[in-house]
């Protein structure tokens, strides 16, 4: 049952993409998305059922996710300045963190299947996006592009529900929602790449 959901959901997800103009298949190599490989190892054995679940997000989604988010950033996993293509991710129960590349990645066992989702990308965003926040709060210009993120790949209702859900936690997080938000799309795409092109080295 998990397995048909998921591949429903990535099929029609596919076709959307490619409506949106994502395509699984780009024109030449340079376009082609980064290949990223994640190992979910559990802390515990109490959580050996959420790291397979975030396993079989992975094995679903993940090409999905890596495509969206570089496209969305027009910043790469494999940049040679920058690559971070081999993330071990420790299920735990406890605050999700990124991680610095090269760095174990940590996520809450708990989370229901789609905050399981959308903190992955969450926190992938995070070191993609390494170097570019500088001066300016790291969740605000990762929200310039993530809501994006998540609509593109699930939806507008999943979108949205899960700013909701960030944003009742502690911290940063309905500052820099309600910052990003108050942006049309257009806007926040502008903003990212002007961070992007004045904060970005080399990479």
């Amino acid at each position: 049952m998990f397995v048909r959901m998921h591949l429903t959901r990535w099929l029609v997800g596919s076709l959307l993409m490619v409506l949106m103009g994502v395509s699984h298949a780009p024109a030449s190599h340079s376009a082609l998305p980064s290949i990223v490989r994640i190992t979910f190892v559990a802390e515990s054995a109490q959580f050996a059922n959420a790291a397979t679940e975030y396993t079989e997000i992975w094995k679903l989604e993940g090409p999905r996710i890596i495509a969206a988010t570089e496209q969305a950033t027009g910043l790469r996993f494999d940049a040679p300045s920058h690559a971070d293509t081999a993330i071990t991710v420790i299920v735990f129960e406890g605050v999700s963190q990124s991680g610095d590349p090269g760095k174990p990645m940590r996520l809450r066992a708990s989370y229901p299947e789609p905050t399981k989702r959308a903190t992955l990308a969450h926190e992938l965003g995070h070191r993609l996006q390494v170097g570019i926040a500088r001066d300016e709060d790291e969740h605000e210009v990762l929200f310039l592009w993530l809501y994006d993120v998540w609509t593109q790949l699930w939806g507008r209702e999943f979108a949205d529900a899960q700013v909701l859900i960030e944003k009742a936690r502690r911290g940063p997080y309905p500052k820099a929602w309600d910052a990003a938000l108050a942006r049309s799309a257009s806007e926040r795409a502008e903003e990212f790449r002007s961070l992007r092109v004045r904060n970005t080295p080399q990479r």
